[in-house]
């Protein structure tokens, strides 16, 4: 079965779809993150305990830590302080202008002013706005139901989560197919590609792949009996075959924007890493 990333990883990979304002965020050192240009040049220094990602020119990031957990405050591409979240929690980036944020209590959906958009709340929410639909719930965890950008119901159907990951994952899927026409295939527990007639235009040789994005995809080369349960990667290979980047990458995010983001250990450890899209390796600097 083909290696993918555990289905916590998948649902965060389908609420990703560019970077915003091409700044990305890495961790320095001392443990702190900054955000470094797509040419690994340092706009912000590591000031932060912990970062979203930039989306829509603004960036939930935090310095201190209260007795909820985080204190959040919204930035935009200079750094400059937006608005503050009090003692509430992103529980998503920026979409089609809006964000969800949390109470832990209840959750509701602001705009980039910080003000809550719709006057109301609701018990749970899942992802974010995505062709003008969101979905939310009055109750903790399940029913699920979509709303419009006026906060308005559609419909009467409910979903549970994975209803809707579902539905997106299709989605994704025939986006990724039309974009890069190269499409993933099996044999003896080996994959390759073949293009949409059925032709094979790179033979069956790696023990796991992902999609192809921008003309690449990250494969594992090596036969490993004991896989963390995410998978990992250790090359990127282009439309030809050619490898262009040997990195292992755990926690593998595919392109966010013009760099492939991907971690250094399970579970999200050692801190972003990125590839561009010649296949080089990107180094924050000065």
């Amino acid at each position: 079965m083909k290696i993918r990333l555990t289905i916590i990883l998948s649902l965060l990979s389908l609420t990703i779809f560019t970077q915003g304002n091409g700044l990305y965020k890495f961790r320095s050192e001392n443990g702190k993150y900054g955000f470094i240009d797509k040419g690994g040049i340092i706009k912000m220094k590591a000031n932060y305990l912990i970062t979203h990602d930039f989306k829509e020119g603004l960036c939930f990031v935090s310095k201190e830590v209260i007795k909820k957990g985080y204190k959040w405050i919204c930035i935009d591409t200079l750094g400059n302080e937006v608005f503050d979240l009090k003692d509430n929690f992103p529980e998503t980036d920026f979409s089609e202008g809006f964000a969800r944020i949390s109470s832990f209590t209840e959750q509701w959906f602001i705009n980039k002013k910080g003000e809550n958009k719709f006057a109301k709340s609701w018990k749970d929410g899942y992802l974010e706005f995505r062709n003008g639909i969101a979905y939310v719930s009055d109750i903790q965890f399940s029913d699920f139901y979509p709303i419009d950008q006026n906060g308005k119901r559609i419909g009467d159907k409910i979903y549970s989560r994975l209803e809707i990951f579902d539905l997106l994952k299709s989605q994704k899927q025939k986006d990724t197919l039309i974009a890069e026409k190269l499409i993933a295939f099996e044999t003896n527990k080996l994959w390759g590609f073949k293009d949409q007639e059925g032709n094979v235009v790179i033979k069956p040789t790696y023990y796991a792949v992902s999609d192809f994005q921008n003309g690449l995809c990250a494969v594992r080369t090596e036969y490993s009996e004991v896989v963390f349960q995410g998978g990992y990667y250790d090359a990127i290979i282009d439309t030809q075959n050619i490898i262009v980047n040997r990195s292992k990458m755990y926690c593998y995010m595919g392109f966010k924007g013009d760099l492939i983001e991907y971690y250094l250990g399970p579970h999200f450890s050692g801190g972003p890493q990125y590839i561009n899209k010649q296949g080089q390796s990107i180094i924050p600097t000065e």
